[in-house]
């Protein structure tokens, strides 16, 4: 797509992947769509529906973006897991330009974020709730049925 990706983007996923300081990363086009970066770092604390609230107010914007989202989950045997779950957020809504944008940029971003474990690609909120999402990070972990 010739959108370039910011080294600010490789900044703050290395820092979530090693050190879990944001609970999740947006990202999306900045600098006339021309460049990939950081849009937020939401703090620990913050609760998925904060997640899904920013996603809705970027559709509403008419932009689609991109998230890392750092998910803790229960195994059936209660033992805890933490995924990095790459979310590729293009509602059908946006404009035609906006989603060819997000569609041929992320095969790049998504190949440089290094340590991802789990990838999804939603359009509407009720493809990214927060059991939709552990629900695929569970999908090949041992123990987990």
């Amino acid at each position: 797509s010739g959108v370039k990706i910011l080294d600010e983007v490789l900044q703050a996923f290395n820092e979530l992947k090693t050190r879990h300081t944001s609970r999740y990363l947006l990202l999306g086009l900045v600098n006339s769509d021309r460049e990939i970066g950081v849009l937020k770092k939401a703090p620990l604390t913050a609760p998925y529906e904060e997640f899904l609230a920013d996603l809705k107010a970027y559709q509403d914007q008419g932009r689609g973006v991109y998230g890392v989202y750092d998910i803790e989950y229960e195994l059936e045997s209660k033992q805890k897991r933490n995924k990095l779950v790459f979310v590729s957020w293009g509602p059908d809504n946006l404009p035609i330009r906006q989603r060819m944008l997000i569609a041929s940029s992320k095969n790049d971003l998504r190949r440089k974020l290094q340590g991802v474990h789990k990838e999804m690609q939603a359009s509407e909120l009720g493809e990214i709730t927060e059991d939709c999402m552990i629900e695929v990070c569970r999908q090949g972990d041992l123990g987990s049925n």
